[in-house]
């Protein structure tokens, strides 16, 4: 009995060393992809065209990251699954596939040697989960896509360009905003919800 306790417990353990190695082995592939790729910054197009390369091959870092957090942190999901019901412990679920975009550059404006503007259509490719149902206006929202626009900066006409704010077009305010707007500190003023 005593063997095969001991079996047993090296049996675990050995598992658990193969999920972390699995889950390390994944993080690492998906680091490496990232780091091979060339992020250039020669011309305002190449530049954006390099940005989306990099965000497009960071999205498996992403869920290799989901996953490892996942696994970190089932011991707290465990205890919550004792006290409530599924949609409220906020497991969630990691991504299975990258989102996939259809990009495509429309206008380069180069307004100085140390300004210019990357004017583009965007629309997310990626298909429908299963179940989701998409209304008229959803169908017509996710084939019409949206437009972006990527203002780039350099020093002067020997420095490569960088990407300093990106745009996009709201249907519903006709107005360019912010995609990345500057983060205020908190009033930590509501509730939220979820942490109840």
């Amino acid at each position: 009995m005593q063997r095969l306790i001991i079996i047993g417990v090296t049996a675990l353990a050995l598992a658990g060393c193969f999920d972390k190695e699995q889950a390390e082995g994944g993080l690492a592939k998906a680091v490496s992809a990232v780091g091979a790729i060339e992020a250039a910054n020669n011309s305002p197009d190449v530049t954006v065209k390099s940005w989306w390369r990099v965000k497009d091959a960071s999205a498996a870092i992403r869920i290799e990251v989901c996953k490892n957090n996942l696994k970190l942190a089932a011991p707290y999901f465990g205890k919550l699954s004792q006290l409530a019901e599924g949609q409220m412990i906020g497991e969630g679920e990691c991504e299975k596939t990258p989102l996939v975009f259809d990009r495509q550059i429309t206008k380069v404006e180069v307004q100085s040697d140390t300004r210019a503007v990357v004017t583009a259509h965007i629309k997310n490719a990626t298909p429908p989960e299963d179940g989701a149902v998409l209304d008229a206006d959803a169908k017509k929202g996710k084939e019409a896509g949206e437009p972006f626009q990527y203002v780039l900066e350099r020093e002067d006409a020997k420095s490569g360009w960088k990407i300093t704010k990106i745009s996009s077009f709201s249907l519903y305010t006709k107005e360019w905003r912010d995609a990345y707007p500057k983060s205020e500190p908190s009033g930590n003023r509501y509730v939220y919800g979820s942490f109840q």
